[in-house]
């Protein structure tokens, strides 16, 4: 499997992305939230968001980036066939307690294989 995120494994498209906040399942931790949904495609489609309140561009920008970084280190680990979107709050600062939580999110959801 490829390390890159394609561009076929981004949510962009608003319908897609309001049908995961509609009939999805969310997972919460201090700092980020993960929503899921099923689609019927062999491979996992991701967006990131961030909430209003979180500072100005170039904070939400980063932690758009480091967060996909986190994502796309680890998918190779996750059960296809979901869309996830993550929404990031500005309670997390490092890139250690974002990697923490992420991976904490994806495991509550049931997405992670198990390594056995």
């Amino acid at each position: 499997m490829r390390e890159s995120l394609t561009k076929k494994e981004r949510l962009k498209r608003k319908a897609d992305i309001t049908r995961v906040f509609r009939e999805g399942k969310a997972v919460r931790c201090s700092g980020t939230h993960l929503r899921t949904a099923d689609n019927d495609l062999g491979y996992n489609r991701v967006a990131f968001t961030c909430v209003k309140r979180f500072g100005n561009a170039v904070e939400r920008n980063r932690a758009k980036r480091v967060a996909r970084e986190i994502y796309r280190k680890g998918k190779s680990n996750l059960k296809p066939g979901h869309d996830l979107v993550f929404i990031l709050y500005p309670d997390v600062r490092t890139y250690t307690d974002r990697d923490r939580h992420i991976r904490f999110l994806l495991s509550e959801a049931g997405l992670v294989h198990d390594t056995e």
